[in-house]
């Protein structure tokens, strides 16, 4: 939904993050086609697409049929931690004040399938695509051993809460990935662990790292950046980001 902050929306991101290597995730919800996002990117940038699972699982197939075809995106994210709409205050006002039927998330989430489970939905999903799996969404110790355990169905999971906005009160990703590593580190060298939600700042982003996380993700500062300046905005957002090699990283070794 990234053009409601900017007209270049998503596709100004995947501009942005560009000179970085950084990698992009194309929700199966943006405000453009995934075909759009990916179109002049060179080959060395990376893209992965996040599929929403839908009631009606033949429309989920048909758009993992077309993402298939896209070079660009190398993996598929499975998303599991916003099953149904949270309740989001916000949105409830707004759908109050605009009179309308629904509010933009319950809108947004409408045909979303809410019963994934461990035994069928994996499975399904790795007969639909040949591209790595990751699983988004992970929220406790126990199912990071869980997911840990369908390896190579898939391939790597991400920590998350889905913003805070799935559910009030969810534990942050970080709280997670401290007892990952407190209770059982083994599932570090099973799958590759990626956190999402509150990296805020570069420091934030060298804690997850020192903890054993291969990746963080930075979507609502990028969108930050986006709103405020275009694709310039989201560079100059990153490069702020990317100051902490010598800024944070060089004090540590001291």
């Amino acid at each position: 939904m990234a053009r409601l902050r900017h007209p270049a929306g998503e596709k100004g991101i995947a501009e942005g993050c560009r000179s970085f290597g950084g990698l992009q995730i194309i929700a199966n919800n943006s405000s453009l086609s995934p075909e759009e996002i990916v179109a002049n990117a060179p080959s060395t940038q990376i893209f992965g697409w996040q599929l929403y699972v839908q009631l009606d699982r033949p429309l989920s197939e048909s758009m993992l049929a077309r993402v298939n075809r896209l070079a660009q995106i190398k993996f598929i994210v499975l998303t599991l931690d916003a099953p149904v709409s949270g309740k989001r205050e916000d949105d409830e006002r707004i759908h109050i004040q605009a009179n309308k039927t629904a509010s933009v998330s319950t809108q947004l989430f409408a045909g979303t399938g809410p019963s994934l489970t461990w035994a069928d939905t994996l499975h399904w999903l790795s007969r639909q695509t040949t591209k790595p799996i990751v699983l988004k969404g992970i929220q406790t110790h126990e199912d990071a051993v869980l997911a840990a355990h369908y390896a190579p169905l898939m391939q790597g999971i991400v920590l998350s809460n889905h913003g805070g906005r799935s559910l009030d009160t969810a534990p942050p990703a970080v709280h997670t990935l401290l007892e990952l590593r407190k209770y059982c580190p083994d599932v570090f060298d099973k799958v590759e662990i990626w956190v999402d939600g509150g990296i805020r700042r570069g420091t934030d982003a060298v804690k997850a790292l020192c903890l054993g996380a291969k990746a963080v993700g930075v979507g609502r500062p990028a969108l930050w950046g986006l709103a405020a300046g275009g694709v310039e905005g989201v560079e100059r957002t990153l490069k702020s980001w990317f100051s902490f090699k010598t800024s944070i990283m060089m004090p540590l070794l001291i």
